[in-house]
């Protein structure tokens, strides 16, 4: 007769609740960390889009003595039948990024960006970007830009769209001034939070006139970094608490 083998050891369900318990705790604290160090990667890259999209602007600038012209609100930018498409900044120094043009370069585009709520505005087959080129400095020449290296190129919206969104923007465009005045430097009125330079962690990367890109905390931001002064309401110390259609003039062709 064949000796009985002891039954196998196991674990109790209180073990095993325990185990389980232990680790969706690991995991909870992992997550976050894992998260954090994603979007870090995401602002990483976007930094480095923003250094080549700044890198395009100012070779553009070489070859024709100004920067691209001002054209704004140009629907499908890189769509040759859609209107005003060849006349605005972002289609103007594509071939600086880019080989075929056929569509956009993905140098415009930062992965933490989201498509924009109204669908009107959404990416197109041929044209998407989150970046947003400064108006206040488009069709001038380099020389005649006071403090580069504080005076802001470009910065980065939350939403992808399909259009040419210069910011700062000329006023007259949205109605609310002449074409020599500027608003729209940040937008806290088109959402429930602020879309401007507010992509990452409460701040966005930023390029700047001298060709270097940084990041920065959306709260530290004011109007003259983006070459505004004082206009008919509104200060250049400016930050984005103050309402996005305020009106400014540039201190770069002020009488």
């Amino acid at each position: 007769m064949k000796a009985s083998r002891p039954p196998a050891a196991g674990f109790t369900l209180i073990e095993l609740l325990v185990v389980i318990a232990i680790i969706a705790i690991l995991a909870g604290l992992m997550l976050p960390a894992l998260a954090k160090a994603k979007e870090r990667g995401k602002q990483i890259s976007c930094l480095n889009n923003q250094r080549q999209v700044g890198l395009a602007l100012t070779l553009y600038e070489s070859d024709h003595q100004r920067l691209p012209p001002k054209a704004s609100q140009v629907l499908d930018f890189m769509n040759p039948k859609a209107p005003g498409w060849k006349n605005n900044c972002l289609y103007a120094i594509s071939t600086y990024l880019q080989g075929d043009l056929r569509s956009s370069s993905k140098c415009y585009i930062c992965s933490s960006a989201k498509k924009a709520e109204p669908a009107d505005i959404r990416p197109t087959a041929m044209s998407a970007a989150s970046y947003l080129p400064n108006s206040v400095v488009m069709e001038l020449p380099m020389s005649v830009i006071p403090n580069p290296s504080e005076t802001i190129f470009i910065q980065e919206c939350l939403w992808l769209v399909s259009f040419t969104a210069l910011r700062p923007a000329v006023a007259a465009d949205f109605g609310l001034g002449t074409s020599s005045q500027y608003t729209y430097w940040h937008d806290g009125d088109s959402s429930k939070t602020e879309l401007y330079s507010n992509v990452h962690n409460f701040g966005g990367n930023l390029a700047f006139v001298d060709g270097h890109a940084e990041y920065r905390k959306a709260k530290q931001l004011r109007a003259w970094h983006f070459g505004l002064a004082d206009g008919t309401s509104g200060k250049a110390e400016d930050g984005q608490a103050r309402p996005s259609t305020l009106i400014y003039r540039s201190v770069f062709n002020t009488p």
